[in-house]
C-alpha cells in the first residue's frame, strides 16, 4: 500500500512562510472586517476563489474573539458573471471593456465560456467569425449581442434560472444591502450584482481603485479599500502591481467558477462546474500547509491583540514580492494564476516579475 504521506510530506517551512509572507495582511484584514460587521450587524459574502481563504482567516479571527462569524462563501467569478448576464445591455460596459484581439466566436469562447456548440447553434457562420478588437469595437459588439438578445436569453436560462434559485437560498433577496469581501481591484464582480440583484452593495476590499459610492442604474455600489484606496494598476503600488502573487496563493481547491444547473434527479440540489486546475488547485495539499500556518498566525495575533498597522503591512509585503529568494524555492510551483478571460492562459508570477533565478 502506497504511503500518502510520502507523496504529499508535510513541509514545515510551509507553514512558516505562510505566517510571515500573508499572516500579517489576513490578521490585518479579518480585523477590519470583524469589526464593520459587529458594528452594522451585517453578513459578508466571501466571493470564490480567493474568498475560501479570506474567510478561513475571518472565521478564525471571529471564534478567537468569540464573535460569531456571521458570512457565507459564494460561488462566483467574473467570467460567471459575463456570462450569466450575456442576455442583459446593461453588463457590457463591464464585459466588454478590456482588450480583446479576435473573432466574435473567441470571445464567446473565452470571454463569455459558451462551448463552441452552442455559439455555432445560435449565432451565423458570418456573425462569429467576424474579427473584432475591443475595446475600440465595443459599439459593433454591443449592436450584435443587443440584435441577438433573444437568442442570448436561450442560451443561458438554465444558468441563470439555477443561480438566481442559489442566491435566494443564500437570503441575498431578503438582504436591504448586500456585502462582498474580496481582494479587489475594481469591483466588476460587485457592479455586476448590483445590477442582477437590483440591490445597493457594499465591496470590502484589501485595494479599491476606486473607492467611494457610485450609481449603477438606480442602486448605489460602495467600494471600500481597506490598505489602500485610489490606486490603479502600473502606478508603482506594489501590492496591486504584483496582486496575482496573492491571487495565486488565496485560492479554492476547485478551478474557476464556470456553470450552475438545477439537478435533474433532486430539484433541490444544484451541479456545479469549474474550470481547470493550475497548479495551486493540483498541489492544494502544498498551498494548504502554507495557508494553514497563515491561518493559525492570524489566530495567535487575535488572542494576543496584535494588529498591524497598514504601513506595517505594506512593507512586509513588499519585502516579499520585490526581492528575489524570499519566497522558497519549494513552494515556487503555486504561484501560477489561470488568465483565460482575457486569453493569457496560465501566468507564472514569479517568471513575469523576474523572481525566478
Amino acid at each position: 500500500m502506497i504511503n500518502c504521506t510520502e507523496l504529499n510530506p508535510e513541509i514545515p517551512q510551509y507553514s512558516h512562510f505562510g505566517a510571515t509572507f500573508i499572516g500579517p495582511l489576513l490578521s490585518f484584514f479579518s480585523n477590519k472586517l470583524a469589526t464593520y460587521s459587529q458594528q452594522k450587524n451585517d453578513k459578508l459574502f466571501f466571493l470564490a476563489r480567493e474568498g475560501y481563504w479570506l474567510q478561513q482567516a475571518y472565521s478564525e479571527h471571529c471564534s478567537s474573539q468569540e464573535i460569531t462569524p456571521n458570512s457565507e462563501y459564494l460561488l462566483v467569478s467574473r467570467a460567471f458573471m459575463f456570462k450569466v448576464m450575456l442576455d442583459d445591455p446593461r453588463s457590457y460596459a463591464y464585459s466588454l471593456d478590456f482588450s480583446f484581439d479576435g473573432t466574435v466566436k473567441e470571445l464567446l469562447r473565452t470571454r463569455f465560456m459558451l462551448s463552441n456548440a452552442t455559439v455555432t447553434s445560435f449565432f451565423t457562420e458570418n456573425e462569429l467569425n467576424k474579427i473584432i478588437s475591443l475595446p475600440s469595437d465595443i459599439a459593433d459588439v454591443e449592436r450584435l449581442f443587443t440584435s441577438q438578445q433573444s437568442k442570448l436569453s436561450q442560451i443561458i436560462a438554465p444558468t441563470k434560472q439555477a443561480y438566481l434559485a442559489y442566491l435566494a437560498e443564500l437570503g441575498m433577496f431578503e438582504l436591504e444591502t448586500i456585502n462582498f469581501v474580496d481582494v479587489g481591484y475594481s469591483g466588476t464582480i460587485q457592479k455586476l450584482m448590483t445590477i442582477l440583484l437590483d440591490k445597493p452593495t457594499i465591496g470590502h476590499y484589501l485595494i479599491a481603485s476606486k473607492p467611494g459610492v457610485i450609481e449603477i442604474e438606480n442602486q448605489q455600489a460602495k467600494m471600500i479599500g481597506y490598505l489602500k484606496e485610489g490606486k490603479k494598476m502600473g502606478e508603482g503600488y506594489t501590492p496591486l502591481d504584483r496582486s496575482m502573487f496573492l491571487e495565486a496563493i488565496l485560492t479554492a481547491p476547485q478551478g474557476q467558477f464556470q456553470d450552475i444547473r438545477v439537478n435533474q434527479l433532486n430539484e433541490d440540489n444544484y451541479d456545479f462546474y469549474f474550470g481547470r486546475k493550475v497548479n495551486a488547485q493540483k498541489y492544494f495539499h502544498d498551498l494548504t500547509q502554507i495557508m494553514n500556518g497563515a491561518v493559525s498566525f492570524v489566530s495567535t495575533a487575535s488572542k494576543n491583540a496584535i494588529e498591524y498597522s497598514h504601513d506595517e503591512v505594506e512593507q512586509l509585503l513588499t519585502q516579499y514580492l520585490e526581492k528575489p529568494n524570499m519566497i522558497p524555492r519549494s513552494s515556487h510551483h503555486l504561484f501560477a494564476i489561470d488568465d483565460d478571460v482575457t486569453g493569457n492562459g496560465t501566468v507564472d508570477a514569479l517568471q513575469f516579475f523576474g523572481l525566478k533565478q
